[in-house]
C-alpha cells in the first residue's frame, strides 16, 4: 500500500484484489460507501501517527470487516449466495457474548488465561474478531492500549 490517503476507490480495489470478491458478487457503490464511511468513523485516528500506509491498511481492513457483516447478495447474480455463505463459514451469524475461559466434563478440564485486553471487548469488537480483516484491524488498534475499543 502506498502512502496516499484512503479513498473509496482504493477500498473498492482492495475488495477486488485482496478480498478477491468475484465481480458477480461485488457490492453496490452504496454498500461500499457505507462500509468505508463507517470504518472512517470508527477507526482509531491515532494510527495515522505511525504512518499513512498503516492507517490505510487498518481502515481498509475494518471496512472489509464491515462489508462482510452488511453486504447483501444479489439473487440474479452468478454468485447469489456469496455473502451469505461467507458469513456462514466465518460464524458471523451466531451470537458470541464473550470468550470462554474454561470448560470441563466428567473426566477432563481445560482453562485458558484471557488477556486483559480481551476482557473488555464490546459486542462489536467480538463480531469484528470473527473475520480475518477485523482481526487485522483490531491487532493494529490494540497497540494503542486500552483506548482501542469503544466503550
Amino acid at each position: 500500500m502506498s502512502d496516499t490517503p484512503p479513498t473509496i476507490e482504493g477500498f473498492e480495489s482492495f475488495v477486488r484484489t485482496v478480498m478477491q470478491v468475484p465481480m458477480s458478487a461485488m457490492p453496490t457503490h452504496d454498500e461500499l460507501a457505507f462500509a468505508f464511511d463507517l470504518a472512517k468513523d470508527l477507526a482509531l485516528p491515532d494510527i495515522q501517527c505511525i504512518s499513512l500506509r498503516v492507517y490505510k491498511a487498518a481502515l481498509y481492513n475494518l471496512a472489509a470487516s464491515n462489508l462482510i457483516q452488511f453486504s447483501q447478495d444479489q439473487p440474479q447474480s452468478a454468485t447469489p449466495r456469496f455473502w451469505k455463505n461467507l458469513r456462514l463459514s466465518l460464524g458471523m451469524n451466531s451470537f458470541t457474548p464473550g470468550l470462554i475461559a474454561s470448560s470441563s466434563d466428567g473426566g477432563t478440564s481445560q482453562s485458558w488465561s484471557i488477556p486483559n485486553t480481551l476482557k473488555d471487548l464490546s459486542l462489536a469488537d467480538l463480531q469484528t474478531l470473527k473475520n480475518p480483516y477485523g482481526q487485522f484491524y483490531l491487532s493494529l488498534a490494540q497497540q494503542f492500549g486500552s483506548i482501542w475499543t469503544m466503550v
